[in-house]
């Protein structure tokens, strides 16, 4: 069966802990980590890289693939199959604690959106992680 989307994420670690990001004009969102929609004809690891960069303000320097994951859930009355591409970036010391940026292209194409990123733990992350973003945690 075909996937409704094909989707990418990035465990960003530094110190054993996971970049992640809420939405502050929205505190009914859970949290997330950096990631999106791969784009027709578009490279998996390309579109990885892209969303991190478009999410977070930051660059990718080496990404590398984890796994992937098919995720299904309840949209509107119907099930959704979004195939997830996994990968693991590390990023340096000197990368912010906490820092917002806006994603100026969101995929349903509504008004820029306002990420607040910061780090926790990957204990926290495991429990706290929404939208079965936590599958390949034990992969880090």
């Amino acid at each position: 069966m075909q996937p409704d989307a094909v989707k990418v994420l990035i465990y960003a670690v530094r110190e054993r802990h996971l970049l992640v990001f809420d939405e502050p004009d929205f505190p009914a969102v859970e949290l997330q980590v950096p990631g999106g929609t791969v784009e027709a004809g578009e490279d998996i690891a390309a579109a990885a890289a892209r969303e991190f960069e478009e999410e977070t303000g930051l660059t990718a320097n080496a990404l590398h693939p984890l796994g992937i994951d098919d995720y299904r859930f309840e949209k509107s009355g119907r099930t959704c199959h979004h195939q997830r591409h996994f990968f693991r970036c590390i990023l340096p010391e000197t990368t912010p604690a906490t820092w917002r940026h806006f994603e100026m292209t969101p995929f349903d194409g509504s008004a820029p959106i306002c990420f607040r990123f910061f780090w926790i733990s990957l204990a926290k992350a495991r429990k706290r992680l929404g939208y079965g973003m936590a599958a390949l945690l034990e992969h880090l």
